[in-house]
C-alpha cells in the first residue's frame, strides 16, 4: 500500500472556515487538512460506509481514473491522522483482503477559488453536466496558469497543492466542448508538465451531508466538522 500524507498550511486555514459552531481560533490554527485519494478493489460497500459516516472525511467523490475516490479531509493532530490511516488500512472485504490498495494525499498550500452557497442538493440536480477534477503539474511560472484557470467560469474550485502535482481543480461544464477548449488552452502553457483528468461518477458526501438509504438528505450524527476547501 502506498501512503503519502501532507498538510494544510496553517496561515491559510482561517479563510477556509465555514462560519458556525467552529472550534476556537487557537484549535483551528492546528488543523491538518489534505485532499486524499483512495484506490480500492472489489466491493466498495465497507469503504463507502466508512467514508460517509466518518467525521474526518468532510466531502467524498467517486471518480474515474487512477484513483477510485477523492476526499476532502481534516484532522486535529498527527496522532489522530495516523489512527485514521490505520483504520482505513484495516477495512477489508469479506475475504479478508484489504479494501484499499493505495492512498495518496496532498498538502493544500492555498485555496485560490472555492464555491459559495453550494451544497449536495446542487450536485444532485446537475446530472446532465460534465463534472471533473484536474491534477495539473506546473513546477514554475504559476501566474499565467492561475490567471487562465481563475478567469474560466467552468473552473469552480482551484487548490494550490504540494506533492504529486501543483494544482487540483474542479470543473463543472454544461457542454463538454467548453472543457476541451480549456484543456487546449492549458496545454499551450509551456510550464505545464502534466495534466490528469478524473471524471466524477457520483458525489457520495459533500460538506458533511449524505443521501441515506431512504433517499433523504441527512447529516450523519457523528459527522460535525465544518472545515472544507472544495
Amino acid at each position: 500500500m502506498i501512503i503519502v500524507i501532507m498538510f494544510l498550511k496553517k496561515k491559510n486555514i482561517i479563510s477556509l472556515i465555514q462560519k458556525g459552531s467552529a472550534a476556537a481560533k487557537g484549535e483551528i490554527m492546528n488543523v491538518i487538512h489534505s485532499i486524499v485519494f483512495l484506490q480500492n478493489w472489489g466491493t466498495s460497500v465497507p469503504l463507502v460506509k466508512f467514508i460517509q459516516n466518518n467525521q474526518h472525511a468532510v466531502s467524498a467523490f467517486h471518480i474515474m481514473g487512477k484513483h477510485s475516490y477523492l476526499l476532502d479531509a481534516n484532522f486535529d493532530s498527527k496522532s489522530q491522522m495516523e489512527n485514521w490511516i490505520n483504520t482505513v488500512k484495516s477495512i477489508t472485504l469479506s475475504s479478508g483482503i484489504p479494501a484499499v490498495i493505495a492512498m495518496e494525499s496532498q498538502k493544500i498550500i492555498e485555496a485560490l477559488k472555492t464555491k459559495s452557497d453550494f451544497g449536495l442538493e446542487q450536485y444532485l440536480s446537475m446530472k446532465e453536466k460534465n463534472h471533473f477534477f484536474m491534477k495539473i503539474d506546473n513546477p514554475h511560472g504559476d501566474a499565467r496558469l492561475i490567471s487562465i484557470l481563475y478567469a474560466n467560469s467552468i473552473m469552480v474550485s482551484i487548490l494550490h497543492v504540494q506533492g504529486a502535482c501543483s494544482f487540483i481543480c474542479e470543473v463543472i461544464a454544461d457542454e463538454y466542448e467548453k472543457y476541451k477548449m480549456l484543456l487546449k488552452e492549458i496545454k499551450l502553457i509551456e510550464s505545464v508538465h502534466h495534466i490528469e483528468t478524473q471524471e466524477v461518477v457520483m458525489v457520495l458526501k459533500y460538506r458533511n451531508k449524505i443521501i441515506d438509504e431512504s433517499g433523504a438528505l441527512v447529516l450523519p450524527e457523528n459527522d460535525i466538522r465544518e472545515l472544507y476547501t472544495l
